[in-house]
């Protein structure tokens, strides 16, 4: 469907049910997703977890300069080396007015703002209640086809012969952290873009996919605690020399895994009770390599470079001790499938989502 883009005050009203009809499969199924998390949740955990949304809130505000910024240093480029126009603060400025006062986006993203949200509260809803539907118990099965996938080496301790500098272990632990960021980022882009709107609604389906389907439904069928938490819920010492490796290099250079680490912990075991852990799959992964295939439908070289960050994560999930190589290999896995089924799902229902870019 073509749309006009109207530019003038109090033009929303045309544009709202259009655009509730391209996102009309994602709403259905972001309805059914929410639907499940609040009747598992009213069962097994019945009053909602506010802290979690509000923890999930105040990172996401502490990221938004940095994201404001990024996106300002990519139009000012943008008009440098593409645009050149003649005066470049005015073309500047009227750009930046345009993109915030444009109906068409401010409906689109509130829109998908509103349908972020519901997904991403879902998930966190659903991921408190794993270990109360399933006890973590998987770990011991999970290293042990790691061992037998790599010859029997523990691939985290391997990892460390290979990238063990302190130095570069601090670089992998950077790079993680930046994950959060990008996670984000893409959200945003994703609510606020009008570019593309096939491949905006398919990142948003594949989203819901990756994460309600991986991130709950897979973690809670196979629950457990990664490396990082194998002594302490009782699973054995095979990854007490891991964990000292990573000591070791705390004492030299800063390694903030370790805080996050041990801040997870107290927040599973203290006294609010609240659970952000599960390894199986790595969500870390399957999100970037989700990012990864979204990068692809704008350009080939942003592609590339989120491939360089796929590997990246990959790697440090493993060598910062927060997953088993296989919980890596099942994320990339299940963002390529949601993936797939995002885009299978919009040719089977084609009415509810967009037909033609605008």
């Amino acid at each position: 469907m073509q749309h006009t883009r109207i530019y003038s005050e109090g033009k929303f009203a045309p544009l709202v049910l259009p655009t509730l009809r391209e996102h009309g499969l994602l709403i259905a199924l972001v309805g059914i997703y929410a639907a499940i998390a609040l009747g598992l949740s009213e069962i097994y955990a019945p009053k909602l977890d506010t802290q979690v949304g509000l923890t999930l809130f105040w990172k996401f505000l502490g990221q938004v300069p940095g994201m404001i910024y990024l996106v300002l240093m990519w139009r000012f480029l943008h008009m440098r080396y593409v645009v050149r126009p003649a005066g470049q603060m005015a073309w500047f400025k009227a750009d930046i007015r345009q993109a915030i006062s444009d109906p068409q986006r401010i409906v689109t993203a509130g829109i998908g703002l509103t349908l972020a949200i519901a997904i991403m509260a879902s998930f966190a809803q659903l991921k408190k209640i794993i270990p109360i539907l399933n006890p973590f118990s998987w770990d011991p099965s999970l290293a042990d086809l790691d061992r037998f996938l790599h010859f029997g080496m523990d691939p985290g301790v391997a990892l460390h012969a290979v990238f063990g500098h302190p130095w570069v272990v601090t670089l992998f632990t950077g790079a993680y952290n930046y994950w959060m960021f990008l996670l984000y980022f893409s959200l945003i882009f994703t609510c606020f873009s009008l570019a593309k709107p096939r491949e905006r609604i398919r990142y948003f389906i594949a989203f819901m996919f990756c994460w309600g389907f991986g991130g709950n439904l897979v973690a809670t069928l196979f629950s457990s605690v990664g490396p990082v938490y194998y002594e302490r819920f009782g699973f054995g010492d095979d990854f007490v020399p891991l964990m000292q490796l990573l000591a070791e290099h705390a004492r030299t250079q800063p390694i903030s895994v370790l805080e996050s680490q041990d801040a997870l912990w107290w927040y599973y075991s203290g006294p609010v009770g609240l659970n952000g852990i599960s390894a199986f799959p790595s969500m870390h992964v399957a999100s970037t390599v989700l990012m990864t295939l979204y990068a692809y439908q704008y350009s080939r070289l942003l592609g590339r470079i989120m491939t360089g960050f796929s590997v990246v994560i990959m790697i440090g999930s493993v060598l910062l001790a927060w997953h088993y190589a296989v919980d890596g290999y099942a994320g990339a896995a299940i963002a390529i499938a949601s993936w797939w089924a995002a885009g299978a799902l919009m040719r089977r229902f084609p009415r509810w989502v967009p037909q033609e870019q605008r």
